[in-house]
């Protein structure tokens, strides 16, 4: 959204004419459009926060269920219908959630998915069988590939590459390639840092702030770097802790939910100010400059998330930064073979 409302032509219109929801989100507002609340609302009378089997159902099978089914049904043409339906993280979606879509796609419309199997945090992927394809719409054979990495710097495409070697399913592996004969312009600075839990707070800190005065004034500066963790009650403690620095961010850690989304809506990479926010929400967004902390605990889950952040770094002619503060033994090993490796544990 924020670089469509940057589009020279947009005159505006882009947030008026183009809807920008995630896909529960959208379920949601068809239901109160379609005056059927109530149902919604009777699918989460016996949620309970602690079953995420549950949980998942609900939002998985039931409620994309239950929208299809007020769309099918929509003779008053209360819900808005779209000429064109462009679907993002595609690895996210279940065919279901796409086929509820399909709905509201005009006549002669067009819908697009576009997906990274690797990225795949959610474990749906799989779920894209040929099969489904067929039954989804999509026309017989392979899906279209766009093998080539146009953001990220070629060194770190390289490391990003072996991460997804050693840590995630061959199945779902789709890596990006370097283009051929291409001269690498775009000089890298790439550190890990291995530490622990006592220490997390203050290496992440040190890390922000010491990144921009590392480099050449000219090139880098504090609007530039972008911290990114996979645990909101992390995030909200680095971001304390940088402004009793008197440094200012802008970030989505949120207090609840609600003040989690308003924060995600002001969000943008142009802000004057330091960003934070989770690797979750910066799927889609891209840094010449991040600082990525993980946590001691990794699964396969948030490997494919590790994953994702390693793949928002953005190329730049006059250098990009990426340092990991990471306190998790499994990566240690492949830690020590980046270029720049540092060991800061407090005992």
């Amino acid at each position: 959204m924020d670089m469509a409302v940057r589009w020279p032509s947009s005159s505006g219109k882009t947030r008026k004419e183009v809807t920008w929801l995630n896909f529960h989100y959208w379920c949601k507002r068809t239901c109160q459009e379609a005056d059927h609340e109530e149902e919604y609302k009777r699918l989460w009378i016996n949620h309970k926060a602690d079953n995420e089997e549950h949980n998942q159902y609900i939002l998985n099978v039931q409620l994309p269920g239950l929208v299809s089914e007020i769309i099918e049904n929509d003779f008053m043409g209360l819900i808005p219908r779209y000429d064109a339906v462009l679907v993002d993280e595609g690895q996210d979606f279940l065919p279901s959630w796409w086929n509820a879509l399909r709905l509201v796609c005009r006549p002669g419309g067009e819908m697009l998915l576009v997906a990274d199997a690797t990225q795949d945090i959610y474990d749906t992927a799989r779920s894209w069988t040929d099969e489904a394809m067929k039954g989804a719409g999509f026309p017989g054979g392979k899906w279209a590939e766009l093998k080539i990495s146009y953001r990220l710097p070629p060194v770190a495409l390289k490391y990003a590459r072996e991460f997804a070697r050693r840590f995630l399913p061959n199945d779902t592996t789709d890596l990006p390639e370097p283009a051929q004969g291409e001269l690498d312009l775009y000089p890298c600075n790439l550190k890990w840092v291995h530490t622990n839990q006592k220490s997390a707070l203050e290496v992440c800190q040190m890390e922000i702030f010491t990144m921009a005065p590392n480099a050449a004034p000219a090139l880098l500066a504090i609007p530039d770097i972008t911290f990114l963790t996979g645990s909101q009650k992390i995030g909200r403690e680095v971001v304390r802790q940088i402004g009793t620095h008197g440094v200012r961010t802008v970030h989505t850690f949120g207090d609840d939910s609600r003040d989690s989304r308003r924060r995600k809506m002001g969000f943008f990479m142009g802000d004057s100010r330091i960003k934070a926010t989770t690797l979750h929400s910066f799927k889609g967004w891209e840094s010449r400059a991040l600082v990525i902390f993980i946590g001691q605990s990794v699964d396969r889950k948030s490997l494919a998330l590790i994953y994702t952040g390693l793949t928002r770094l953005k190329r730049h002619t006059e250098g990009s930064f990426l340092t990991i503060v990471s306190c998790a033994n499994e990566l240690r090993e492949y830690g020590k073979t980046w270029p720049k490796y540092e060991e800061r544990c407090n005992r």
